[in-house]
């Protein structure tokens, strides 16, 4: 009987001690998963961190000798760029050295008389000489070889500085501006007037400006009003204006349609020479047979570019 005492007591001591290690083990187990979770996120960041820094490295060394190849500025590597031609130099450096809100052409003139043309934002004030020479420096330094002359316009698309070659090299050398060099600068820009706009004075009848047009055909000439009207796809006359101006058979003439404020409406048309301030343009017109309105449409503005000026009742039109 003792000895089954003795038995039992061991076993169930051996019992005791095996749910405990189950227990323990269990409770081990249980905290792997979420240990391992903890090593791997702290992995993940370490070999992020790494590769950070790996490519910050890499970059600070490609900044570092990327000038070796094709120069230090964004203008050594512009001027060193293969397979541009010298109009795209002057391009891409004044695209770099000018105001963002700034627009300029490049013109050339017998073969190798490039000239710079800066035309200053619509909303913006004539700027002095001195203000504008800054901007041209880098472009000077580098291709003040070949660009000759700098012509700057104001918002009307009108010049009024012009830098000749002599100026353009005072410049280069950072000479200061006198006040007669600045005399001369602004007279050559008065007497510079071969890209300048043509001013059409216009009558303004609530939010819309009529513009004074010249309407020529076989039949005569006809002077007139014209709504300016650039959401119209094409010029619009009065069937009075056609017929002072022509002889056309209407009712044989081809028809199109066009969708208006008040439906859509068929119009015959006509070819007639249409002149807006000197600017003349031999173009298809819709005939207006309900009423006298004429419409300047967009198809008169092809390959001419313009300013709408509504504060001074104004359009300025230059030819492209």
């Amino acid at each position: 009987m003792n000895l089954v005492k003795f038995i039992t007591i061991i076993f169930l001591c051996f019992l005791v001690i095996l749910v405990g290690e189950v227990i323990y083990f269990g409770h081990q187990n249980a905290e792997m998963p979420e240990r391992i979770k903890t090593e791997g996120k702290h992995n993940r960041s370490r070999i992020t961190f790494e590769y950070q820094q790996k490519l910050r490295k890499l970059e600070q060394q490609y900044n570092e000798k990327k000038q070796l190849a094709t120069g230090v500025t964004v203008y050594d590597r512009i001027y060193n760029t293969q397979d541009q031609s010298l109009i795209e130099l002057i391009q891409r450096l004044s695209l770099e050295a000018l105001p963002k809100s700034w627009s300029f052409d490049v013109k050339v003139e017998e073969f190798t008389h490039f000239i710079l043309l800066i035309y200053l934002p619509h909303n913006s004030k004539r700027l002095a000489p001195k203000k504008i020479a800054p901007y041209l420096e880098p472009i000077l330094q580098y291709c003040g070889w070949l660009l000759k002359d700098v012509a700057v316009f104001d918002k009307t698309h009108k010049c009024y500085l012009f830098f000749d070659s002599a100026t353009l090299k005072k410049i280069k050398r950072k000479k200061k501006f006198s006040k007669r060099l600045e005399a001369h600068i602004k007279k050559q820009g008065e007497a510079f007037t071969q890209f300048n706009s043509v001013t059409i004075e216009c009558k303004k009848y609530k939010s819309h400006l009529f513009l004074p047009i010249e309407v020529s055909g076989s039949g005569g000439v006809v002077t007139c009003y014209s709504l300016l009207d650039t959401g119209a796809s094409i010029t619009t006359l009065s069937s009075e204006v056609i017929a002072k101006t022509g002889f056309d058979n209407l009712q044989k003439a081809t028809r199109r349609s066009f969708n208006t404020a008040n439906g859509v409406m068929s119009c015959p048309i006509a070819m007639r020479s249409v002149n807006v301030g000197g600017v003349r343009k031999d173009i298809e017109v819709a005939v207006n047979q309900k009423d006298d309105i004429n419409l300047l449409g967009v198809n008169f503005f092809n390959g001419v570019d313009y300013i709408v000026d509504f504060q001074n009742s104004a359009v300025y039109i230059w030819e492209k």
